[in-house]
């Protein structure tokens, strides 16, 4: 029960409209929905219908939670940094992981391949005109409807880090967890606002161990 619980945690991994096309500080809320493989169905209770973002710069942090643990993506896609940091209170334990060059490079054969295709159908998400796309995932070959804006550019981020940023910015999308789920998302609101203090670092009570330690604690529950 704990191994899910920790796979799941590891995964987890109307707004105000403004004239700049650039926003350097703020947050983005998502609504979402998670589909998931066989095994994890019963849990779809569990999973949240928001996720909100933050983002500073070059840099974002992803918060999700549930009854059964705490979950922050920090990404920095520009630096190819990036730390998650895991609450499990039925554990006792908050653990912070660093992903390394090579863990990054180790798990690249797991991420999605997309292959995006412009239509010529347009429509305003938030307010902000979306171009249609075709996205065809490679190994999959799974096919996905993206909506994509270059009225507003803003950071990469855990949400739309597998989409080419020069395209523009995902409105609606489908985006990838780990262990076959998928999540669905369209952007609820967008935020010029700022960060809360600490945003993109780990606290004290953070145990810190490596990505490999992680995995090995996932696969000893």
């Amino acid at each position: 029960m704990k191994k899910i619980f920790l796979s799941i945690a590891l995964m987890l991994c109307g707004g105000a409209l403004f004239a700049q096309s650039k926003i350097n500080e703020g947050s983005i809320t998502y609504q979402v929905d998670f589909e998931l493989p066989e095994q994890m169905k019963a849990f779809g209770a569990n999973f949240p219908k928001e996720i909100k973002i933050y983002f500073k710069g070059d840099t974002s942090n992803m918060r999700t939670e549930t009854p059964m643990f705490k979950s922050t993506t920090i990404l920095n896609a520009k630096k190819e940094y990036e730390r998650m940091l895991v609450d499990i209170p039925m554990m006792g334990k908050k653990f912070s992981i660093i992903l390394t060059p090579a863990d990054q490079e180790n798990m690249q054969d797991k991420m999605p391949q997309l292959t995006l295709k412009a239509g010529t159908e347009t429509k305003l998400v938030l307010g902000y005109k979306a171009l249609k796309y075709e996205a065809t995932e490679a190994k999959s070959q799974k096919n996905y409807t993206i909506w994509i804006t270059k009225d507003v550019d803003l950071v990469q981020n855990p949400m739309t880090r597998f989409y080419d940023h020069s395209l523009g910015f995902p409105l609606e999308f489908t985006t990838f967890g780990m262990n076959g789920v998928l999540i669905k998302a369209t952007v609820k609101e967008l935020k010029a606002e700022t960060v809360p203090a600490g945003s993109f670092s780990a606290t004290k009570e953070y145990e810190e161990i490596t990505f490999d330690q992680f995995m090995q604690m996932m696969q000893r529950r």
